[in-house]
């Protein structure tokens, strides 16, 4: 799979954190050892999983995020999205550690410094690896629809472009 960097690390949009920073160097490296295997470390965005666009900058959806509860997830796949950008941060959200089900959150910068949010809801990790690692369970329709009722419900507003 081919791939393309998102721009310097540092922008009007804000810095990359170091969790992303490493996610985007190491990531390629396992991926091309998995997928012979039939693994991966890095896949393609699914487009329906779009929950819309804040016109704000990396570091401010950043504070939103960790506002809402949500961590940032280092162990994520590297996502790609259609036009070849990589993501700048993947979040998740959890009821606990130990919930069965976490709400995937992923941020793509745009070229006007907005930042694309992406969600999906799925088996956490930390509770059931191979089912998460498998996408059983997947559930894009619900995880957009929350994401997008977790932004509502304080008002931040989003566009769906």
């Amino acid at each position: 799979m081919a791939t393309t960097t998102d721009g310097p690390p540092t922008t009007e949009a804000g810095t990359l954190d170091l969790t992303t920073r490493v996610r985007r160097r190491v990531l390629p490296a396992l991926h091309r050892i998995k997928e012979p295997l039939g693994g991966y470390a890095i896949c393609r965005q699914h487009p329906n999983e779009y929950v819309g666009t804040l016109k704000r900058g990396l570091d401010a959806v950043r504070s939103t995020l960790e506002s809402m509860a949500f961590e940032r997830e280092p162990i994520a796949a590297l996502k790609v999205h259609d036009d070849g950008r990589l993501s700048a941060g993947s979040w998740v959200r959890r009821e606990s550690s130990l919930a069965t089900w976490q709400l995937h959150v992923t941020l793509f910068r745009t070229d006007s410094g907005a930042v694309e949010v992406f969600a999906h809801r799925e088996y956490s990790w930390l509770r059931h690896p191979y089912k998460h690692y498998t996408q059983d369970g997947w559930d894009i329709h619900g995880g957009v629809e929350r994401m997008r009722s977790l932004l509502s419900d304080r008002g931040i507003s989003f566009w769906i472009e």
